[in-house]
Order: structure tokens, then sequence, then C-alpha cells
């Protein structure tokens, strides 16, 4: 099946009340064993909100509180504004690791209550598990990001 990545609508909110800084904030992956997104208008703002709909994965190289991007860059082409970033593997010799979500967070702000989310992806387009043992748990973004907004 086929990733979906789809942005948090309320990310819109979230950078139009300066919120988040690209340029300055940490942006963290977290894995989902289940999660129930809500990515319209008036769904989740916060990992709090995340948390509350959802389980955060556990198992072999994961650690709860997800993993730092690297090279974050948050710039424009024609129109359309796109995150992209080196998302970190997990490895899981001598175990593994499962989950069905991943979400990316602006890890920064003090606490999961302002801690803004910016996209989830659906890792195998219905909410199937998806799992790695003795290996690497990857996640992969495509040409045009981890989420892109115009």
């Amino acid at each position: 099946m086929a990733l979906t990545a789809t942005k948090f609508e309320k990310v819109n909110d979230s950078l139009g009340k300066g919120l988040i800084n690209f340029s300055a904030d940490t942006i963290k992956c977290l894995l989902f064993a289940s999660y129930t997104p809500d990515t319209t208008a008036t769904g989740h703002q916060f990992l709090s909100d995340v948390k509350g709909a959802g389980t955060e994965a556990s198992g072999t190289g994961y650690t709860a509180g997800g993993a730092a991007l690297t090279s974050v860059t948050w710039t424009q082409t024609s129109g359309v504004w796109a995150l992209k970033g080196t998302i970190p593997a997990w490895n899981t010799t001598g175990g593994s690791l499962a989950a069905a979500y991943a979400v990316f967070v602006d890890a920064t702000p003090a606490t999961d209550a302002t801690r803004p989310v910016l996209a989830v992806w659906n890792l195998d387009g219905a909410g199937g598990t998806q799992t790695s043992s003795n290996g690497s748990f990857t996640l992969t973004q495509n040409a045009s990001g981890i989420f892109t907004l115009d």
C-alpha cells in the first residue's frame, strides 16, 4: 500500500501565531501504533491532542518522544512552501518495531499541550501497521517533502 501524508489544517493557525520557527526549533518524528487522525480545521493542533487520540509506538530502537530531524528546511518555490528534512531511521537489530502512523511535531515548546503538530503520515495508506525486525525502520519522504503548504 502507499503512504499517505496529510498536513494538519491547524498548522496554518500555528504558523500565523508564530508558534513554529522552522529555522530554530527542533522538529521531531514520533511513531504511533494506533491513532485516529483529525487533520481538519477544527481538529488536532498540539501533540497532546494526538496523544489523546492514539498510542505512541514502542519497540526496539524507538525512544518515546520520537527522534529529531536534521537538515530541516522550509522553502518556497512557485508559491508552494515545503518542509523537508532528514528523518532518522530506527535500528531494530535484536527485536522489532511496529507503527501505523508517523507524526511530525515542533518539539521546542515546553509541553505537549504547546507543541504544534505539523503533518501525519499513514504508513500504509489504510491505517495498517508496518513492522521492521532485525533491521532498520526507515521513513522516506517524497521529492515534495514532509508536507507542503500553498
